[in-house]
């Protein structure tokens, strides 16, 4: 194996491994949502689900439907890692990222910058990226939207992470040509009524740029459940720097879709899984 690529993780458990399914399935995927694309605002940022495409896709084809056809220079993939534990945040410095669809190449001076600065928080990590899904499952959306010409700057966020920094940091690197991706999936293991209950509100404050409002809501889960196991969303860093960008930059936030494992017929309804999305935007004068 070529240690200048990060291969697929999770191609046949997530997503097909075999390119014309995987083609046909994104197509389908795409072309299922009800957006139109008459839309003269500037996307910035994007928050998407991770789970296997044949439970979320749909709600992360309707924020990549949004993006279908523009062009971006450099994509920041953001989120908590989930595979590989460590302090920090992890970088990859690997030239190119796999998926059946083809090569996506990794912005290495991006990341080389990213890496530079005087802190001991941020590091080249790729273990951390190599059996991780959470990022690799955005790139057949990425593949299939944007026009060519973009490339990825991976980040996975683990422990006792400095987000005021990171935030600081990628406002720095951020250009006009850029955009955000945060990978996370909401509520994990409420019931299914629950879960509508918390992830609207997740949601709601979510777009309201509300990082106050959020870790009340956080706060209130964990008092009012404190022997369950239930989570409020999986990538609690990664949305806290998207929200601290967001707010420097003025950018406003729009839900898109939302669903849950219980709404799948044949799903348990008495321990599900939300997942949504919303899109990051300037309005144009």
């Amino acid at each position: 194996m070529n240690p200048t690529i990060r291969y697929p993780a999770v191609a046949d458990s997530h997503y097909p491994a075999d390119s014309e399914a995987l083609e046909l399935l994104m197509q389908r995927l795409l072309d299922s949502t009800c957006y139109n694309g008459q839309d003269n605002r500037i996307i910035r940022a994007i928050l998407s689900p991770h789970a296997p495409l044949d439970i979320s896709g749909k709600i992360a084809a309707e924020a990549y439907k949004v993006l279908k056809g523009k062009t971006f220079h450099s994509i920041f993939l953001l989120g908590n890692t989930h595979a590989f534990f460590f302090d920090g945040v992890a970088a990859d410095s690997r030239h190119e990222w796999l998926t059946p669809l083809g090569s996506v190449p990794v912005n290495r001076s991006l990341t080389k910058e990213l890496c530079s600065v005087e802190t001991k928080n941020i590091r080249i990590l790729d273990i951390a990226h190599d059996v991780d899904h959470i990022l690799e499952l955005q790139l057949p959306f990425l593949q299939r939207s944007l026009e060519n010409g973009f490339s990825i700057v991976p980040i996975l966020l683990g422990t006792n992470t400095d987000n005021v920094e990171l935030a600081d940091l990628l406002h720095t690197l951020f250009q006009p040509d850029d955009l955000i991706v945060v990978s996370t999936d909401l509520s994990h293991y409420p019931t299914y009524r629950q879960a509508i209950v918390i992830d609207n509100e997740t949601m709601e404050t979510i777009v309201n740029l509300d990082m106050d409002r959020l870790e009340a809501h956080q706060k209130k889960l964990v008092q009012t459940r404190k022997n369950s196991s239930i989570n409020l969303f999986c990538s609690p860093d990664a949305i806290v720097v998207l929200l601290l960008i967001a707010k420097k930059l003025g950018w406003k936030a729009e839900r898109l879709s939302y669903t849950n494992t219980g709404f799948m017929p044949d799903d348990d309804k008495t321990e599900v899984v939300g997942y949504g999305s919303i899109i990051f935007y300037e309005e144009t004068a």
